[in-house]
């Protein structure tokens, strides 16, 4: 990453979401995850993982240049064609969002 450390921006999301709309969920997060990396330059990662803890828990973790970089990642096309699917996958008290600085990376 060429981004110091100390102003890199993070957001980590917990998702849970029913079984019945597992598919429709991945198809459209993995969408917004690729047109992020795209088509904002200030998006330097974004990860989807699928938690091992309980069935149908995904992570998302999202690394940007700065909190600003965020705020055009809300107002994106894609975040808004996002977030109505996500009203409709999305379990009910199924999100859970943070955000931080990043403090260390390290990728082999």
């Amino acid at each position: 990453m060429t981004t110091p450390p100390e102003s890199a921006f993070v957001v980590y999301a917990q998702i849970r979401v029913s079984e019945a709309k597992r598919d429709r969920f991945l198809t459209h997060i993995l969408k917004l995850a690729e047109r992020s990396l795209a088509d904002e330059t200030d998006c330097l990662q974004y990860d989807v993982i699928e938690l091992d803890r309980a069935p149908l828990l995904f992570g998302v973790y999202e690394v940007y240049r700065t909190p600003a970089a965020y705020d055009v990642h809300q107002a994106s096309v894609h975040f808004r064609e996002w977030e109505i699917v996500a009203k409709g996958v999305i379990e009910v008290d199924g999100l859970d969002v943070q955000t931080g600085r990043l403090v260390m990376t390290t990728v082999r």
